[in-house]
């Protein structure tokens, strides 16, 4: 649902439709169901150096230059961390003063701010080759004059004049076309058969909500194309699994409520609804010729360790869903196979066993679809292709 239109209802009724937006704004990302390994490893090798708290570009920029100013201080190490923080805390008024209000990380908390920018992209620095220091940043900031220089990548461009060391410096999200060319060749190094590299190179936007439905997708070959088709089947087809689990959830819920009209029946039939367009818009036999084992080999060359009980999960939910012709709102099989996934994660915390969990349970556990950071790395594409 993206939208919830105000008609002409009685009271009763805008009561009861502010009731059903303010449950929906309560989603929860949480891996319930113990997908993520798998989720992440495809997004790790369809987009390297990405993570889903990102949020613009140029910090891949921003963060290596503070600690450049930073591991050029004199003093101690510690000395250099709180510089490093403070830093990291004015970077947040540069870019308030230069008019940027999307993105910025810790707008909000400001001195308060916990995970600094520094922490969001320090393994992305990494991955790229950004970073050719591989410890922590804290470590970075220990190394001695003669190890600074190789800390970095000898391209790194440089910080513009006056960065955070003029109180009156203005910093902006536009990557200059020196910048943009040094990320390119970053992941051309570091990823060459990356998707990532691949779509880095476009000079046109893509506007579309998933991976698989780029305009450009049937241009891609080999190793590519097979990615991507793995993600859009795994993500078709688990999304039905998460949606299943939070109408169980609900109907739980609502029968502890005992009432025939409230919230979590509003819950239940808005998680009916969902399921009656996913198994019409997700017909099994796109998952007869998706090979499993074939999956789980393209994981094994990732970090991501993905148990042999997932496996079976996701085999059995397949195997399930064709039998039902994607009906698994009504079905005892596909309705066991999720409750038994979740008390087996969960044990004694299950919402399924604990009334309490259920109690606190908010109305929305992981029930949107697998997109695989393509809105993060959607974004840093346009500032690529934005550089000036």
């Amino acid at each position: 649902m993206s939208f919830i239109a105000w008609i002409d209802f009685d009271q009763a009724d805008r009561d009861r439709t502010r009731r059903i937006m303010d449950l929906f704004g309560n989603e929860e990302s949480r891996d319930e169901l113990g997908l993520g390994a798998i989720r992440d490893a495809l997004a790790d090798l369809m987009f390297p150096g990405t993570s889903t708290i990102q949020t613009r570009l140029r910090y891949m920029m921003f963060v290596p230059w503070i600690y450049q100013i930073a591991g050029r201080e004199k003093g101690t190490a510690s000395s250099r961390r709180d510089l490093a923080r403070a830093l990291e805390i004015r970077l947040i008024d540069a870019l308030d003063r230069g008019g940027e209000k999307n993105g910025v990380i810790g707008s909000d908390a400001r001195e308060r701010l916990k995970r600094l920018p520094s922490d969001v992209y320090w393994a992305g620095l990494l991955a790229l080759g950004i970073r050719q220091f591989q410890g922590s940043r804290n470590a970075c900031l220990e190394a001695g004059p003669g190890e600074a220089s190789r800390l970095w990548s000898p391209g790194l461009p440089d910080a513009p004049e006056g960065f955070l060391t003029d109180p009156t410096f203005q910093a902006h999200f536009a990557l200059t076309s020196a910048e943009a060319d040094f990320m390119r060749d970053r992941l051309a190094h570091e990823a060459p058969g990356s998707l990532f590299t691949l779509l880095s190179r476009a000079q046109n936007d893509a506007e579309c909500d998933f991976i698989w439905l780029h305009p450009a997708r049937a241009d891609w070959r080999g190793e590519i194309q097979s990615l991507v088709l793995h993600a859009e089947r795994f993500s078709r087809l688990m999304l039905g699994a998460s949606l299943l689990y939070n109408l169980m959830l609900s109907e739980k819920a609502a029968s502890r409520q005992g009432a025939e009209h409230g919230e979590w029946s509003d819950r239940v039939e808005f998680y009916l609804s969902r399921l009656k367009d996913w198994a019409e818009n997700t017909p099994p036999e796109i998952f007869e010729d998706w090979s499993l084992p074939e999956l789980w080999d393209v994981i094994r060359t990732t970090p991501h360790a993905v148990k042999p009980q997932t496996c079976r999960f996701i085999e059995d939910w397949r195997s399930t869903v064709r039998a039902c012709s994607g009906k698994v709102s009504s079905d005892d099989a596909a309705r066991q196979l999720v409750q038994e996934r979740e008390s087996r994660l969960k044990g004694p915390k299950s919402r399924f066993r604990n009334d309490g969990a259920l109690a606190r349970w908010r109305g929305a556990s992981g029930a949107t679809q697998m997109s695989f950071r393509w809105q993060i790395v959607s974004s840093h594409l346009k500032d690529l292709q934005h550089a000036k």
